[in-house]
């Protein structure tokens, strides 16, 4: 089963639209994540398109909630009003539109006496929000995953890749560049400001589950969401982005997790779409990994061990 949250994006989304449309906030409420990391620490993580951190407090009545204002936001018009998580701290996620603010309610499990960590990142328009029992130390956050180097698409070597830190996060992996190719095809034809995705690349030997490596221009995080019916699927929307001259519209994939995957170039919205078909019956952890300095996406995909549950 792969369960997610998010605007588009791995389903506790929420489709709750009220009269304040969200062209007039400050920013977007985009994606809110659930992570179970063990029976006593659970974490959301909100997405956002702006820098604003939420108003936070908590209610320790008959019915513990954990409160989160967030002003001048709007949210997603995929998100839904309620979902029911089920975790051993947090119940249910709830989320209203005000006249000014959307307010993000937590519903925690009666009984259970919790303790809650901030982490906000303004740089990536990010805040985990750590909900632990007061009597346990949180876990350390978990390494980011070892990125091995996958094979070059064709015979030839591919050139050195710089290799900045972006903060804590390990180099990326090298990625054969893309030739300077002059086209007339219009899918291929961009101004220097445009995304542009060049090079999808599926890497099934890492020790953290298989990999899906996005390589771009600049930094430009697509939304992420999942599919389940009888055939589940992770879709990666990047948005006001073109294909790179060399992008295929399918890339080899045959590993234990990922069946296919396939490429939608729509020209006309600038939007490319990435479906990633998974192998059925199976319940699925998604992580996603940013190289903003490398203008490089990784996503990991594992199966749950029995306490990890990512929505994203």
């Amino acid at each position: 089963m792969l369960r997610i949250i998010s605007a588009a994006a791995l389903a506790l989304l929420f489709t709750f639209l009220h009269s304040l449309p969200a062209a007039a906030a400050k920013q977007l409420l985009q994606d809110i994540r659930f992570e179970s990391i063990s029976q006593n620490e659970e974490r959301i993580i909100f997405r956002l398109t702006g820098s604003e951190m939420p108003k936070f407090f908590p209610i320790r009545k008959e019915k513990p909630r954990l409160v989160f204002d967030f002003n001048d936001t709007g949210i997603s018009n995929r998100i839904r009003n309620s979902v029911d998580i089920n975790g051993k701290l947090v119940e249910r996620v709830r989320v209203g539109l005000h006249e000014n603010k959307t307010r993000v309610v937590l519903d925690l499990v009666e009984g259970r006496h919790v303790q809650t960590i901030q982490e906000p990142d303004r740089e990536h328009h990010l805040l985990t929000v750590i909900i632990h029992d007061a009597g346990v130390k949180p876990s350390p956050r978990p390494a980011p995953p070892a990125v091995s180097k996958p094979k070059p698409v064709e015979k030839q070597e591919p050139p050195p890749v710089s290799q900045p830190a972006v903060q804590t996060e390990p180099p990326p992996p090298a990625l054969p560049e893309e030739e300077t190719v002059q086209s007339n095809n219009p899918a291929a034809s961009f101004n220097g400001s445009s995304t542009v995705l060049s090079t999808v690349l599926f890497d099934k030997n890492s020790n953290r589950g298989e990999m899906v490596m996005f390589r771009l221009n600049k930094f430009h995080p697509p939304v992420v969401f999942g599919l389940e019916e009888n055939k589940p699927r992770v879709v990666c929307d990047f948005q006001d982005t073109v294909a790179g001259e060399r992008l295929a519209d399918t890339v080899p994939a045959d590993g234990k997790f990922v069946r296919s995957i396939r490429i939608d170039k729509n020209t006309a919205e600038q939007k490319i779409r990435v479906v990633l078909d998974l192998m059925p019956n199976k319940n699925y952890d998604l992580q996603q990994v940013f190289f903003k300095n490398d203008n490089l996406f990784v996503l990991v995909i594992n199966t749950l061990g029995g306490t990890g549950k990512h929505l994203n």
